[in-house]
């Protein structure tokens, strides 16, 4: 295993964000509290495309021809969309095929007819994979709630996977941090707050800073904002979070995903040594740390979404890694290869 904190960055190129471990969704609700009394809501906004309503297929978005290399595939967050991996994206197919999705019932997909449990979700995914023509394994990135997606994915298919990288991910470990948990179940009372923002029209004053702390542009940020001023959006993402808390412990009893598997995760903090990010990355490290081939990137001055944007060199370098040939077939774990 390697095992490796970041080299710290330069103080100077650090800028105040959205320092929220639960995703998108808190800062939205968290903003419609202190605003939704005090503005009105704009309908200038950008205007994306519709749902493929009826389709029955997840709406995916692919860039780059199929190589030697894996193919990357992108699970976003809470309330995130493929949108949410613009920036990413651009810099990925430089190196390869890269995927990313709307999950049914969110942005641009049809609505689901199953719950939304990490099980149901992981499952929609393999099945688009194949209508997709992606036979070989490939590597997984989830971010925050996504990641959550990706660890029940690697669980249930493991020949599937390549490896896997959690960008400020929740994940079964949560369940060993009651600080990480304290979070996870105010998460869920923050969601349902977002769903009533969306359907009050609230959603139009906080969805521009939202996009801003992507620095997503273009058709990026359209697709974002009809997301997150869609209320049925809003409500099909409220109920994925209410299936996160059960999903923890249903993945942690199939089994979680093998020691055989690469696995990266991207830590980011403002606050390294407060308690609660702590927490936090005891429990998103774990991972990696019980993988025979693991790599911890620590981002600490990041924000939660930083790493899908100005941040992104740690994702770049993380699935570089992960892209390195016979990565997955090398020898069981052994205590000499893992370094700090």
């Amino acid at each position: 295993m390697i095992f490796a904190r970041s080299p710290a960055k330069d103080p100077a190129s650090l800028w105040v964000g959205d320092r929220a471990r639960l995703g998108l969704a808190l800062g939205m609700v968290l903003a419609w509290i202190g605003l939704g009394l005090g503005g009105c809501a704009t309908a200038n906004g950008p205007v994306g495309g519709p749902p493929r309503l009826g389709s029955g297929e997840p709406f995916f978005e692919c860039r780059g021809p199929t190589t030697a290399a894996p193919t990357v595939v992108l699970e976003a967050g809470a309330f995130g969309t493929s949108a949410d991996w613009g920036l990413a994206m651009r810099d990925l197919v430089k190196t390869g095929r890269v995927c990313a999705y709307d999950r049914l019932g969110l942005g641009r997909s049809p609505d689901r007819i199953t719950a939304p449990t990490p099980e149901n979700i992981a499952r929609d995914l393999s099945s688009a994979l194949d209508n997709l023509g992606e036979t070989q394994p490939v590597i997984l990135v989830g971010h925050s709630n996504g990641a959550l997606y990706v660890e029940t994915f690697a669980t249930l298919f493991p020949a599937r996977v390549a490896g896997v990288l959690y960008v400020d991910g929740v994940g079964s470990d949560d369940l060993d941090e009651p600080l990480v948990m304290s979070d996870l179940q105010d998460e869920e009372t923050l969601a349902r707050l977002a769903a009533i923002g969306g359907r009050m029209g609230l959603a139009p004053l906080v969805v521009q800073p939202t996009i801003d702390a992507i620095g997503l542009q273009d058709s990026a940020a359209h697709h974002k904002w009809a997301a997150l001023t869609s209320p049925r959006h809003l409500q099909n993402a409220r109920d994925e979070v209410l299936q996160v808390l059960p999903g923890l412990r249903r993945v942690r009893e199939i089994g979680g995903v093998g020691p055989t598997t690469p696995t990266a995760v991207i830590v980011a903090s403002l606050a390294p040594t407060d308690p609660t990010d702590r927490a936090w990355r005891q429990a998103q490290a774990a991972p990696a740390r019980r993988a025979c081939q693991g790599w911890v990137l620590d981002a600490d001055g990041a924000t939660h979404v930083s790493p899908l944007g100005r941040d992104r060199s740690y994702l770049l370098a993380a699935i570089a890694w992960l892209k390195t040939p016979g990565l997955k077939s090398a020898r069981a774990c052994d205590g000499q290869g893992f370094r700090r």
